[in-house]
């Protein structure tokens, strides 16, 4: 996991974070757009003239510049499901504390097989849902 409070464009091929994807089987950016902690953060950084998206809100800004090591999920369908009001801890558990949801599960599916879209090898992004799709 690459911390969420990075700029969306650090990934980039020529940017300083294309090092992360240099030195890594795979990258996997999980995001969600209304993840209050991450709002909030890109408020704190205005008065720093620092006005961004960031990586862990939108995700990469182009996919197409990013290597192709480097896969996208959008996790907009459960964050604030599995952490409401704010939305930001949606990767440890599902609805009930200390039951999976489908962002811990896709990411112990992949520490397991080390393939992040078993499925399809091609497949550089996904949008989570409770189904686990």
């Amino acid at each position: 996991m690459v911390a969420a409070d990075i700029l969306n464009e650090s990934l980039h091929k020529g940017q300083p974070g294309e090092l992360i994807s240099h030195s890594s089987r795979n990258v996997v950016v999980y995001y969600a757009s209304d993840d209050l902690a991450l709002r909030a953060s890109k408020i704190s950084n205005l008065k720093n003239g620092e006005a961004s998206r960031r990586l862990g809100h939108t995700g990469t800004e182009d996919m197409d510049k990013t290597p192709k090591n480097v896969y996208a999920i959008d996790c907009d369908e459960v964050n604030t499901i599995y952490d409401p009001p704010k939305g930001h801890s949606y990767f440890r558990s599902g609805k009930k504390k200390g039951e999976p949801g489908v962002v811990f599960s896709h990411i112990f599916d992949y520490v397991l097989t080390a393939l992040v879209f078993p499925n399809d090898e091609f497949r550089k992004s996904s949008i989570l849902n409770i189904s686990g799709n």
